[in-house]
């Protein structure tokens, strides 16, 4: 007997483990994979980046293709690969639009696309040529295309079908993209919220069991989004360059960031009941490192190879008929013709009321001649490739910039304005700083160099700087956010700090492009120096 109900305890133990195998293996089942992959502000980084680490990540448009490639193998059906945007920039863009840059990214297996800012930076016209030669469709959500070279070719909304889960997708534009860019009639029709709201509410009517935002807004603005609208379940984001080490999670929506210039490809795992229902406990997210060991796709490899063989000698973006001094001593000891070229672009660019850019900025180190305006030669005057910063500084502040300014003669500290005009005395007293805390720097001596600093009022006529008054400063990021030469006004009280993500070169070249001549014109007394 004893032997008899120890067989029978032993036998339904047994039993019992086997059936709770299957009900593991039958809830296994029962949970859809999707699986989301991409990039964000690819920057037209198609060749891998040189690196001197050995571990670190070198990127390339080959090497991402065959980790898209590996990915889609392992979850035949239930993977989408998506781009949100800003990589159309740099050479490849310079030299043949967006054709080289598109193409690859096609056959690299992307499905997806969300407009970033920079893909307007040549107009409408151009994104639309690309968009034609592409093969992934392209979600534009808030912007207005009817009537435009856009019309018909993106979608404001997009339902499909993986492992049977019904997956609406929607995109979002950064709002600052009418300071940003060149969109001419392409325009913004809708903050970012009334966006993402309208868009739910859509999607939902249209059968969407789980909702993504592919959006170029940052990471910041992706949050307050996320807050706001906790229908959506996942935002892939762009914009902020920010890679997240892990993905962010508020309520029930999932936040990932595609970083930038592909050095790793973001992947995002999800697990759905039938109903479409996320188990968030399931979902996982990787950074792969998109690494030297990598065997490139040689198909994409072939496609980048054909277009650096047809690559000219130097991308001529445009000509100037007058030499540019980027010599030292007039950068530095002088009001320069270069640097008032460059911040007046800038302040038109992005409506600034000011532009305040340092001589250490410019580059290059000797004098170009009347000719071509060459990519490398503007490579050569942007060698830190800093982004334009916008802030808001009170006038009280922006004169004790310009007296750290004045202490800076002859130094890389010097600096340029657009939207301003002072005048530096160097026999008065210069500022002086405490660094004895580099992270908490302050100024001991105020400084009495600076004089008669003047500004445009609403009608063009030359003002007094108003001290109690609140100015839109563009700077660069060296300045704004590494208090760089010792400027630390901008980073402890600037407000609203916005980055453009455009830099000198980009600036440069995309107004060489489009006007042909890049002449810098005779000073102006914008910075007078009296020694």
């Amino acid at each position: 007997m004893f032997r008899r109900n120890l067989k029978i305890a032993v036998f339904m133990g047994c039993l019992s483990v086997l059936m709770m195998s299957c009900a593991e293996i039958q809830e296994q089942k029962s949970f859809r994979k999707l699986t989301i992959i991409g990039t964000a502000d690819l920057q037209g980084t198609l060749d891998p980046i040189s690196v001197k680490d050995d571990k670190k990540p070198v990127g390339g448009i080959a090497r991402i293709a065959a980790l898209i490639k590996s990915v889609k193998a392992e979850n035949n059906g239930g993977v989408v690969a998506v781009s949100t945007g800003d990589d159309l920039m740099n050479k490849y863009f310079h030299a043949f639009k967006a054709k080289a840059i598109y193409e690859t990214m096609s056959a690299a297996g992307y499905d997806l696309y969300a407009f970033g800012n920079h893909e307007f930076d040549k107009g409408p016209e151009v994104l639309a040529d690309g968009v034609k030669q592409s093969g992934f469709q392209c979600i534009c959500s808030d912007l207005h295309i009817k009537n435009t070279p856009l019309d018909g070719l993106c979608k404001p909304w997009l339902i499909r079908e993986y492992n049977g889960l019904k997956v609406g997708f929607f995109s979002l534009m950064t709002e600052n993209y009418p300071f940003v860019t060149s969109g001419k009639d392409v325009k913004l029709i809708s903050a970012n919220l009334e966006t993402a709201r309208n868009s739910v509410k859509t999607l939902k009517e249209n059968g969407a069991q789980i909702i993504v935002a592919l959006t170029h807004i940052g990471y910041d603005q992706d949050i307050e989004i996320a807050k706001a609208v906790p229908e959506i379940n996942v935002i892939f984001g762009g914009h902020s360059h920010d890679y997240l080490n892990k993905m962010e999670r508020i309520g029930n929506t999932l936040i990932v960031n595609g970083g930038e210039k592909g050095t790793y490809l973001v992947r995002l795992d999800l697990f759905a009941d039938s109903s479409g229902k996320l188990d968030m406990s399931k979902a996982t997210h990787q950074q792969i490192p998109v690494a030297k060991d990598i065997a490139p796709d040689p198909k994409i490899s072939d496609i980048l190879a054909a277009y650096q063989k047809d690559f000219p000698p130097a991308i001529v973006l445009g000509r100037t008929e007058v030499e540019w001094n980027l010599s030292k001593e007039a950068i530095r000891q002088q009001e320069s013709p270069i640097a008032n070229l460059v911040n007046d672009l800038m302040r038109q660019k992005f409506n600034a009321d000011i532009v305040l850019n340092n001589a250490g900025a410019f580059r290059g180190g000797k004098i170009y001649p009347a000719g071509d305006v060459t990519d490398a030669m503007l490579k050569e005057i942007d060698e830190f490739g800093n982004y334009a910063f916008m802030v808001e500084l009170k006038g009280s502040y922006i004169k004790d910039i310009l007296e750290r300014s004045a202490a800076c003669f002859d130094e890389g500290g010097l600096l340029h304005p657009s939207g301003l005009r002072y005048a530096i005395d160097l026999k008065k007293t210069a500022q002086k700083l405490n660094t004895d805390n580099p992270k908490q720097l302050s100024a001991t001596v105020a400084g009495e160099r600076v004089s008669d600093i003047q500004v445009p009022d609403s009608a063009g006529k030359w003002v007094a700087l108003d001290m109690e008054k609140n100015y839109r400063v563009l700077s660069n990021s060296y300045m704004v956010n590494q208090e760089g030469d010792g400027y630390f006004w901008f980073k402890r009280y600037g407000k609203n700090p916005n980055n453009t993500y455009s830099t000198f070169y980009s600036i440069l070249a995309d107004f060489a492009q489009e006007k042909g001549v890049l002449n810098p014109g005779k000073p102006d007394n914008r910075l007078r120096i009296m020694k």
